[in-house]
């Protein structure tokens, strides 16, 4: 059954209080830049002591040698799941997958903040956002890559390409976009295929945390 994992997008204090609040649930909780240095990385200890697996989010995109070894130092924290630019390069891919022990790897394709604008921008070639994030996706599964990052509209045909485990951000119970657009209901994410549905802002802005949480799991079947 999919997963249901909780984004910290929080100061450090408020993100303590909500992995207290949740950790009694089956949730992954999501680190991402701004607490994995606001915390100096304590948070990470903080959820791996509740028994809740850990996503760190850093979207690594550098040389080879540099992503390589921040996924070394990423296994001695005990990091369940990194993800990394599929942008980088097979190279910066494959000597990450190298490193990463029993850490799953996970290459983020098109963010979901973007949309068919950034294919202009990158001058790809690439006619729609759902065919660039499958050409990505390929080139993970070809590296050895563990999972991707997509929106929900892409995962059935990456699914079906690849067999990659899906990770899927820009779920919403609540219909906001945010500064995401291409979002989701939980529902048509389960029905299409995905693995881990990623979700914060409707349920750390939620008057009600724990019942959004639990919503969610029902979809999801856990």
């Amino acid at each position: 059954m999919p997963k249901l994992c909780v984004a910290l997008d929080l100061d450090e204090d408020r993100a303590y209080r909500l992995v207290d609040l949740l950790s009694d649930y089956p949730l992954v909780f999501k680190v991402g830049p701004k607490l994995f240095i606001q915390s100096r990385g304590k948070i990470l200890g903080y959820v791996k002591e509740k028994g809740r697996e850990l996503f760190l989010d850093m979207k690594f995109h550098d040389i080879p040698n540099t992503v390589s070894l921040a996924v070394e130092e990423s296994v001695t924290l005990g990091v369940d799941y990194l993800t990394l630019h599929t942008l980088g390069g097979e190279e910066m891919l494959r000597t990450a997958v190298e490193a990463k022990r029993d850490l799953k790897l996970i290459g983020v394709t098109v963010l979901t903040s973007h949309d068919e604008s950034y294919l202009s921008f990158l001058k790809t070639g690439f006619k729609s956002v759902e065919e660039f994030a499958l050409y990505l996706a390929e080139i993970a599964h070809a590296s050895g890559l563990d999972g991707v990052v997509c929106s929900a509209g892409e995962v059935r045909r990456i699914k079906e390409r690849t067999g990659l485990f899906t990770v899927v951000p820009g779920i919403r119970v609540s219909g906001r976009r945010g500064d995401q657009r291409r979002v989701y209901p939980p529902e048509f994410a389960v029905k299409e295929g995905a693995d881990m549905l990623v979700m914060g802002r409707d349920i750390y802005e939620s008057d009600d945390p724990r019942g959004v949480v639990e919503r969610v799991l029902e979809v999801v079947g856990a």
